[in-house]
């Protein structure tokens, strides 16, 4: 098969590591490698159709975890082996998902994932956007619900019609989420107004996203300026996709007794930090966590966007023979929305 590994270094460089990143250049579209094959209970093989190329990834400590390490998480594809004939799965089934964290393997022709890293592909949804969602959505799926505590919606065919009928009179609880316009926000975004929250969207522009976030399901937008120079208070829940100063500031608008989430990379300390920083608020539980994914999640996103509820963003497709570019891309400052995507011929 062939798939993306991270070359080392020359021998008499320093070698890779996060703290010092391959470039790109180290990106190699590696031929004739074994293709894999389930060896345990709950394994299954899946033949990639598209996958997702995340920034920073360069940076993650998985990378680094072996030599030529196959980087990714996110995929769509197609079932080709099963452990046992007692798999939840079938061969031809399409699915998508993500591999976990600590073993990244989807930039690649094939692949071995769990059971429960995987669902059902939603019906009628592409390759490109079905890879899209997996990291990006549960990340927002488990912070919103997992960690924040709201109720998950249930899903009835006229969700979107219900929700906004009912949006005016019912809506009480009050989040805000920083970055909503990134990855991760956009999700927050749309499964926040599907829960009837009041949501509120924190942007760097509001010339540049307001329009957009509204569209997704915003009741507010407002700049990091306001954020940081007011307090506003009243937040039940802030999730935060930022980090750094917006951050910070997001202790003097949370509620005594609310939440505050961070799921920015950078932040997995922000806790122990702030306290000894002096900057915290009694009875508010702040916590970071990586998400960890899960089939229920999956199922949950893949009817959302079945019922067209949810919006799966892509903003440029790349051939996996192109990875070097398609990184790159993922990297530098673009205008757009959505993921990069490497497509598996």
């Amino acid at each position: 098969m062939q798939a993306v590994r991270v070359h080392p270094a020359s021998a008499s460089s320093l070698a890779y590591s996060p703290s010092n990143p391959a470039p790109s250049s180290a990106l190699h579209l590696d031929q004739g490698l074994p293709i894999p094959k389930p060896s345990k209970p709950g394994e299954i093989l899946v033949r990639i159709k598209a996958t997702t190329v995340i920034r920073d990834m360069l940076t993650w400590p998985e990378t680094y975890s072996h030599e030529y390490a196959i980087p990714g998480n996110d995929l769509s594809g197609v079932v080709v082996e099963t452990f046992s004939q007692e798999s939840t799965f079938k061969p031809g089934d399409e699915v998508f998902g993500m591999a976990d964290a600590d073993r990244p393997c989807t930039w690649a022709e094939y692949c071995i994932v769990l059971e429960d890293e995987v669902a059902l592909k939603p019906k009628g949804l592409a390759w490109d956007a079905a890879a899209a969602m997996p990291l990006s959505a549960q990340t927002a799926y488990e912070a919103l619900y997992d960690h924040a505590g709201i109720p998950v919606p249930e899903l009835r065919d006229n969700l979107k019609q219900e929700t906004h009928r009912s949006s005016a009179s019912e809506r009480k609880q009050r989040v805000l989420i920083t970055g909503a316009a990134g990855a991760v926000g956009i999700y927050l975004v749309q499964l926040a107004s599907i829960s009837g929250l009041h949501t509120v969207t924190a942007t760097s522009s509001n010339a540049r996203n307001q329009e957009f976030l509204k569209s997704i399901g915003a009741d507010e937008t407002i700049e990091y300026s306001a954020l940081l120079s007011e307090e506003r208070g009243g937040y039940d829940v802030i999730i935060d996709t930022v980090g750094g100063d917006i951050l910070l500031a997001c202790w003097k608008n949370i509620k005594e007794g609310g939440k505050l989430i961070s799921v920015d990379s950078a932040s997995y300390d922000f806790v122990a930090d702030h306290e000894k920083r002096g900057v915290s608020k009694e009875g508010v539980q702040a916590l970071f966590f990586i998400v960890k994914g899960s089939n229920r999640a999956l199922k949950f996103l893949a009817r959302l966007a079945e019922l067209d509820t949810l919006r799966c963003l892509v903003l440029q497709k790349y051939p996996i023979s192109e990875v070097q570019d398609a990184y790159n891309h993922a990297q530098g400052r673009y205008s757009g929305r959505g993921k990069v995507i490497l497509t598996v011929p």
